[in-house]
């Protein structure tokens, strides 16, 4: 665990969240904080948790330490805070009423910190992530071998082929659906996309994967958990029903892949010309030709 290394586990948590306070109870927290790391730990892969606990534990509050305590605190709060909004008692849950000097929350009020603490929680995630693409353990690791086999290979460059803001534990989750549409491709363009040259060529083949990957990333994921952009809007209707934000959801899928389909297309005619052949071999009606027309009665 990458807090109460002496004892002082809530002053700590004090420290980088600011909410929980230093006199608090850490052991009413612990479980939270442990399930954190976990979460954090198959983000960041099990390895360089690991390296990040022996540093804490030694003393060492690098900054990629204090980033992962960042994220960690502000995920286990989160989760302290809303499971406390109501007291769990022997005879059941109650809410605790005091009208001299407290008053409940409004909803809404509940709604925003809960949005406040999962800012911090991604402000922090990117944080580490970022930190860690230069880090030398991270870069031994099998999940950083995978991102160097991508042709679209950072934040910047989903951004750039899509433009769809990416953030870089975004990327990181994006990692195996890049994969896969980087296997597509390489069978539409008939070899591997890594050994692409021309800068043209290869801009069309990131932009292949980058939007096949989005569409298969939307497809497979919870739609709690899908990120803000293009896509989350078809979820946060308030009032729409679940059937319109499905269709919805899925006409956007089908839109980012018949863009892939329109960059692999464009990505294969100019292989084929770059190649020296005919990139127009292909196509099934002729070319008009004015002079061999002629007219029968």
């Amino acid at each position: 665990m990458i807090f109460n290394r002496l004892n002082n586990g809530a002053e700590e948590l004090r420290l980088v969240t600011s909410s929980y306070y230093a006199n608090a109870d850490f052991e009413k927290i612990e479980g939270m904080v442990v399930a954190a790391e976990s979460e954090l730990a198959n983000v960041v892969g099990g390895e360089v948790m690991q390296t990040i606990e022996a540093d804490y534990n030694a003393g060492k509050l690098t900054p990629i330490v204090r980033a992962a305590q960042r994220a960690v605190g502000f995920m286990a709060t989160l989760r302290y805070f809303r499971l406390n909004d109501i007291s769990h008692e022997t005879d059941g849950r109650k809410v605790k009423m005091d009208g001299e000097n407290e008053r409940r929350p409004f909803e809404w009020q509940l709604e925003r910190d809960d949005a406040m603490h999962l800012a911090e929680y991604y402000e922090a995630l990117d944080e580490l992530v970022t930190l860690l693409m230069d880090d030398k353990h991270f870069q031994r690791t099998t999940l950083y071998s995978r991102i160097s086999s991508l042709l679209v290979a950072n934040a910047s460059d989903v951004e750039w082929v899509t433009g769809i803001a990416c953030s870089p534990h975004l990327f990181l989750r994006l990692v195996p659906f890049l994969h896969d549409a980087q296997r597509h491709v390489a069978k539409r363009l008939g070899s591997e996309p890594l050994t692409i040259s021309d800068d043209t060529l290869k801009y069309y083949a990131q932009s292949a994967i980058g939007n096949r990957a989005i569409a298969l990333f939307v497809q497979k994921t919870e739609m709690q958990a899908l990120p803000a952009g293009a896509f989350r809007e078809a979820v946060s209707g308030g009032g729409r029903s679940m059937s319109s934000t499905t269709t919805q959801l899925h006409d956007y899928c089908e839109h980012l892949l018949r863009t892939s389909e329109s960059f692999i297309h464009d990505m294969q005619h100019l292989r084929d010309e770059l190649a020296g052949e005919n990139a127009d071999s292909h196509v099934i009606m002729p070319k008009n030709f004015r002079k061999n027309k002629f007219f029968r009665w």
